[in-house]
């Protein structure tokens, strides 16, 4: 076999898996959203601003299903695998150890997010999915920024207290 060739997706096989993908990142958003409210309003701000974000996508893969006329594959809810590494621990964040820690791992989903995206863009061959993906890869880079910097500020609480 010629390794020269690249995969190439079908549209249909592209919007089915941003769509489960994108869907997944939200509900994932959602439930961090509910975890940091006790102890961390703020931070809890952050993740329903990042689930916002993944609607807004969403839409934007609706539209474009639409516009290639296969609603069918953005179905409302798509099935999502369940995320076992959410079933270790508790529901709430309890404590700044255990903030530090639900933030490091959001920030490793958040980069494994946008690599998700740019391989999606890379074995793109639809011209109608090209600007989103772009798009997507560009959000995704800057909701990866936001949690890192998120993370830096709040891992070290003894230094933040001194300031």
């Amino acid at each position: 076999m010629n390794k020269s060739h690249s995969l190439l997706l079908l549209p249909y096989e592209q919007l089915t898996l941003a769509n489960a993908h994108e869907a997944a990142e939200l509900q994932r958003y959602r439930r961090l959203t509910l975890s940091f409210l006790p102890v961390a309003p703020q931070t809890s701000r952050l993740m329903a601003t990042l689930g916002l974000q993944c609607e807004k996508r969403l839409d934007t893969l609706r539209q474009t299903a639409a516009l290639l006329e296969l609603e069918a594959c953005v179905s409302k809810h798509p099935f999502a695998p369940p995320n076992y590494s959410m079933a270790q621990r508790h529901f709430f964040v309890v404590d700044h150890s255990m903030a530090s820690e639900v933030i490091e791992q959001t920030v490793r989903t958040a980069v494994e997010s946008k690599n998700f995206f740019e391989w999606l863009l890379n074995t793109n061959a639809t011209p109608e999915l090209h600007q989103p993906l772009v798009d997507f890869v560009r959000e995704k880079e800057g909701e990866s920024r936001v949690l890192l910097e998120h993370w830096e500020q709040h891992r070290t609480p003894s230094l933040m207290q001194r300031a």
